[in-house]
């Protein structure tokens, strides 16, 4: 089952997450590692975090916006391990 198949195309036509799950059976763990493994397959997959759902787009300016929101969540995680890094550096560990 390819979860591409099930994301439409467009912003009017977003799917919530819930509603894949229902589509397609899946768990909803799985549902986003479908989703996951078609965006590193290279599929534009869209969700503006807003609650409304998934959606494909060839939009220049909707794919400008997930790669800056995709950028600050990444960098937000990167943050977070500065303390760990330190502890783990500390304690000996070669990180």
């Amino acid at each position: 089952m390819n979860i591409i198949n099930y994301i439409p195309f467009g912003k009017e036509n977003a799917i919530r997450r819930a509603e894949l799950v229902i589509k397609t059976g899946m768990s909803d763990r799985k549902v986003r590692e479908e989703i996951e493994k078609a965006r590193r397959d290279g599929h534009i997959i869209i969700n503006r975090q807003d609650g409304r759902g998934y959606y494909r787009t060839n939009d220049i300016s909707e794919i400008k916006s997930q790669y800056w929101q995709d950028t600050a969540r990444a960098l937000s995680i990167f943050a977070r391990r500065k303390e760990m890094r330190r502890i783990l550096k500390e304690a000996g560990y070669a990180v």
